[in-house]
Formats: C-alpha cells, structure tokens, sequence
C-alpha cells in the first residue's frame, strides 16, 4: 500500500504523469461541480491545506465521520483501505473507484487553533466507462435505411457524422438514412469519464427481391400403362421449374387461398342448409295434402250414405 501511495505522489508531481491524470482525474474538495470518476480507476481528491480536516459521507440517516486528521496526524482512517491518505500534499488516493463511493460528502476544515475555516459538500459521481462500441445497418425499406448505435456504460450520450466530417445527429441512437446512402458513419460514444467510437461503410441497400427462375425441381411422377394381361406402373421422372417468389408474396397468396377456402366451405353447407329446410317444408306441405284429401273423401263417402237413406225413408 504504501508503494500505491508513493506512485499516486509521482503521478501528480512528474511530467510524466501528465497523459495518466487526463484518464484518472483530480477532484478539489471545494469546487462545485459534481466530481466524476471510472469504475476500476484511480481517483484524487486534493483537500485545502488546513491543519485539520473532518470528512463524512452524507446518508439518509446517522452519518459518522469516516475519516479524520489533525497536526500532520490522521486520528480516525477510512475504514475501505482502496481509500488512502497522502499528508505531504492533502491528497485522498481512492485506489479503484467503487459506485458505491458515490454520494455527497461533508468536509469540515480547522486552523491550529481549531477554529473552523470552511465546510465544504462535494459530490462524488462513479460511473461505468464507456466500451464495447457496436454499430449495425439495416435497410428497413424501399426508401429508408437504420443504423443504430449500442455500448456498455454508464450514462452514454451519442452523436453521429459522415465522411468523418459532416455532423449527422446528437444524442441519439438510431439514424434514419436514404437507403441510397453510402460510406462510411461513425457512432461517438461517450460519458462524463470516457469515451469511444465506431466506425462503418455502409452499402448501398439491395434493389428488392424479384421472381428468378432457379434450379429446377425434379419430382417423379407415376404413369400407369396398359399391358397385355393387365394394368402396370411404371415410373417416369418430370421436371418442372420453381421460381424464387417473395416471402410476403407467398404469404399474401397462402392467405387469400385460404379465405376463398372457407368461403366454399361455407356456401357448401348454407347450399346444403337450405336443401334440407326445402325438403323439410315440401314434406310438411304434401302431408297436409295427403290429410285434407282423406278428409275430403271421408266426407263424400258420408254425404252419399246420408242421401241413400233419405232416399229410402221417402219411398216409405
């Protein structure tokens, strides 16, 4: 730990260091912007130059102090020993930055005399860097074309150009094209501690699908043929071309057999249906007939009986 200490001190103090403090940033206690910092990386947090300081992490409930120093002296360490402490020059080493270190932080400053010279609230804001940069294109119809733009990271914002000049948008994923568009597009992603970005040529888009003839189908086809003594089968082998169609055109001529299916249907059995009330009704029709016919000759049979006897009672 200590050698970790000693190359934080040579990092902020050497030249050399210089292209190593841009990726792990130095945050002042004082300053009022939030203070960002990586997942993983090492973060510096320069206090003011007071003889003694006392530092804690605000909570929703009791917050304690979480570290303290007073003449050249640190009286209470950082529990989390990634937090370190670097008296010569005031500076809190934070070894790997955790999100759980984020939050907002009181800092109370004294003199010798132990009368307060400031309280300072900085904000402490861990993100994820930005990786894993991928673009994919897609041609979405005759007339548009998509590219869309994904990585890993934590509150990623994107912007897009041309040609590697020509800005196309920002802050947005998802680029609408002209289908006829072509060359290459870069994606820039990026967040308050990293950033990245992708580069593409893009293809003009295919001209649409047509009906081609392709290799052709052989199937056989079994032919019966007449013999001597008999039937016989015999096989022949026909060929006949298949053609390459549109998948949505299949499927809009599947849909439309299958509608003029059960419309037949249907029509077969109200046909049907209105055979059988038609027999049924013309069946009920004779009966009635049949019935008032019998009745009819019922009655002629005793209008002649009744005759006959007047008849007879009159020659009487």
């Amino acid at each position: 730990m200590k050698m970790l200490v000693i190359f934080g001190i040579l990092v902020m103090f050497t030249e050399a260091g210089v292209g190593l403090l841009s990726m792990n940033p130095v945050c002042r206690f004082n300053q009022s912007d939030p203070c960002y910092g990586a997942v993983g990386r090492l973060l510096y947090l320069q206090l003011p130059s007071e003889d003694e300081f006392k530092l804690k992490k605000i909570n929703s409930g009791y917050s304690p102090y979480i570290f303290r120093f007073k003449k050249k002296t640190i009286t209470l360490k950082h529990s989390d020993p990634r937090w370190q402490f670097v008296t010569d020059n005031s500076t809190m080493i934070i070894s790997s930055a955790e999100k759980r270190d984020s939050g907002r932080y009181t800092l109370y400053t004294f003199d010798s005399a132990g009368s307060g010279r400031g309280i300072y609230h900085p904000q402490l804001v861990i993100e994820a860097a930005v990786s894993s940069v991928t673009v994919t294109d897609s041609c979405l119809s005759i007339e548009k074309r998509k590219v869309y733009c994904s990585s890993d990271g934590d509150n990623v914002h994107y912007n897009w150009t041309f040609q590697h000049t020509h800005p196309l948008a920002d802050g947005i994923q998802t680029l609408l094209l002209d289908r006829e568009a072509v060359g290459n597009v870069t994606c820039y992603a990026q967040n308050h501690v990293s950033h990245e970005h992708k580069t593409i040529e893009i293809q003009r888009c295919p001209e649409p699908e047509t009906v081609t003839p392709t290799t052709p189908l052989n199937f056989k086809v079994t032919l019966r043929t007449q013999s001597g003594k008999g039937t016989s089968l015999s096989d022949k082998e026909a060929q006949t071309p298949t053609h390459n169609c549109n998948s949505n055109t299949q499927d809009h001529l599947s849909f439309q057999r299958d509608i003029v299916f059960v419309v037949v249907q249907v029509l077969e059995i109200t046909v049907l249906l209105l055979l059988l009330g038609g027999f049924h009704i013309y069946a009920r029709i004779q009966r009635k007939q049949t019935k008032k016919a019998a009745e009819s000759k019922e009655e002629e049979v005793d209008e002649g009986l009744y005759t006959n006897l007047d008849q007879e009672d009159k020659k009487k």
